[in-house]
């Protein structure tokens, strides 16, 4: 009877949203916390091959601090955000300057991201995209952008790296510049034979342009697609982000269907729980991926917010599904993840509650990763009852005033997309 009161008070402390979330899971934060979790869970035979993350715009000093962690969660694969060489780490158009060298700083930075790598079996994969928003894309019929490009894989090459990827996606952001599979395809495999004379068990990863399932049903696009299938290496393997960019559902007849079309074996690049520029937070588990998708893909790539302490509660999640997919529990692995996240049952309380605000994409099935479900809430409340918004944005400004208080000098990105809510919530206030 007690455990019972305990999980109704926890149900009636979560705010009510006005859309129809589709959640999957609930949060019992009665059950234990389960030692040596990932290494009881693994099913060998079952898992994904590669089980890992990408950074977002992080810095080498971000991708160090989650080394250990990856570990911890059974996962072996960490790849650079392409925006990690970004100046000043800004996605913006002429922000990427792909040809500039190294300089000594960074040398020294990234030598310590791929040790600490090597220290934890983790394998470090590094990539860049030339084009996107550069002010001088690369161009792929010129041989000294060739031999540029090539010089920065060489240096991680150098440094013992194996894992290698090269993006090209989302180049219809730019205005008239050319999507051609033939020749993106001859300077991919340029690139990998560069590598490969130094390393023959060295790996690589193409990202293509149009690299969701849905491109396919343009006539263009597939023909791109196919176009890949045809000239590029077989043994070059590609990213693909399921049926969307942002995918709330993932199938095994999805990634068979692109499989068969683009030819090479896949890596599902996981747009989750990644916020990018946004106000926004993806804090609830994985759902809606296939239990049998690892018979077909490769490997389990996620895509991260941009605090890369908060991302590591649904991170925990996307590595209970890569390691064992058959026998994945939403509603066991966000417990989990909560208690591998906290020191003590305050802590685990905020963090319980910081997911009823802000589950994120998956929960509410968007395919955006601009969704705000406080603010929705907060929107709904205020058309109906000024009151109960008012109330709400208060619960919300002692939410962050305990998690401040609970969890001193960490999350400060997840801090501040809270501290935006409110003031705007503020702002909403003084204009209704």
């Amino acid at each position: 009877m007690k455990k019972i009161i305990f999980i109704f008070t926890i149900l009636l402390s979560l705010p009510i949203f006005s859309q129809k979330p589709i959640h999957g899971y609930t949060i019992d934060l009665s059950k234990n916390k389960q030692n040596n979790y990932f290494s009881r869970k693994k099913d060998q035979g079952n898992e994904f091959t590669i089980r890992g993350t990408k950074g977002f715009f992080w810095s080498p000093e971000q991708y160090i601090s989650e080394i250990p962690t990856l570990k911890s969660y059974g996962m072996n694969f960490l790849a650079t955000c392409y925006g990690s060489f970004f100046r000043d780490y800004k996605f913006e158009i002429g922000t990427n300057d792909w040809w500039v060298p190294f300089n000594p700083e960074q040398e020294k930075e990234w030598k310590e991201v791929i040790e600490e790598s090597k220290k934890h079996n983790i394998n470090f994969c590094f990539g860049m995209n030339p084009m996107l928003y550069s002010a001088r894309p690369l161009d792929t019929e010129n041989e000294e952008d060739f031999e540029t490009l090539l010089s920065r894989y060489k240096w991680f090459q150098d440094q013992g790296v194996n894992w290698f990827y090269l993006a090209l996606d989302d180049l219809h952001l730019h205005e008239g510049m050319k999507v051609d599979g033939i020749g993106q395809s001859d300077f991919t495999n340029r690139l990998y034979d560069a590598l490969l004379e130094n390393d023959p068990n060295c790996k690589m990863i193409f990202c293509p342009t149009w690299y969701w399932g849905d491109t396919m049903n343009e006539p263009d696009k597939k023909a791109y697609l196919i176009e890949i299938s045809t000239y590029l290496n077989e043994d070059i393997l590609c990213f693909w982000t399921g049926d969307d960019v942002v995918s709330n559902k993932v199938t095994i007849e999805d990634a068979i269907e692109y499989k068969n079309i683009i030819g090479h074996d896949l890596i599902l690049w996981d747009n989750y729980p990644v916020n990018d520029f946004n106000n926004s937070l993806h804090l609830a588990p994985v759902t809606g991926r296939d239990p049998e998708l690892n018979n077909v893909v490769h490997g389990i790539m996620g895509n991260p917010m941009r605090d890369n302490l908060m991302n590591r509660m649904p991170l925990f999640t996307m590595a209970d599904y890569a390691i064992n997919p058959k026998n994945y529990n939403p509603s066991q692995s966000i417990v989990q993840a909560i208690k591998y996240n906290s020191e003590n049952k305050q802590q685990e309380i905020i963090l319980r509650d910081l997911i009823s605000y802000y589950p994120g994409a998956l929960t509410y099935r968007s395919k955006s990763t601009r969704i705000n479900s406080a603010r929705d809430e907060f929107k709904r409340l205020l058309h109906t009852s000024e009151k109960d918004a008012i109330k709400y944005k208060f619960e919300l400004e002692n939410l962050l005033f305990k998690f401040i208080n609970k969890f001193p000098g960490i999350y400060p990105d997840t801090k501040n997309v809270i501290q935006r809510d409110i003031l705007w919530m503020d702002e909403q206030l003084k204009e209704k």
